[in-house]
């Protein structure tokens, strides 16, 4: 993962709007999975809650399309056989 320090031109800190924070590939925007975490109660004086931005290759890997109900449509479709 590249520091969140790091900048183009050395000025100061900021965040690419592009890139996915697993795999560092650039990405289009529309294209980016936002991922946001927030603790239960019982641990929310130890943790924040967090937002990060995924390409859909990441997203996939951790297993986020159990959370899309078209993707699941799509995929009954596909997986399904043919009618004799």
């Amino acid at each position: 993962m590249k520091s969140v320090e790091r900048t183009r031109d050395g000025t100061g800190e900021t965040v690419s709007d592009r890139e996915c924070y697993r795999c560092d590939r650039d990405v289009a925007p529309a294209r980016l999975f936002r991922v946001t975490t927030e603790p239960p109660a019982a641990l929310s004086h130890d943790y924040q809650t967090a937002e990060r931005w995924c390409c859909p290759d990441c997203a996939a890997g951790m297993n986020l399309s159990e959370f899309s109900e078209r993707l699941k449509a799509r995929a009954g479709r596909e997986g399904s056989s043919p009618t004799e």
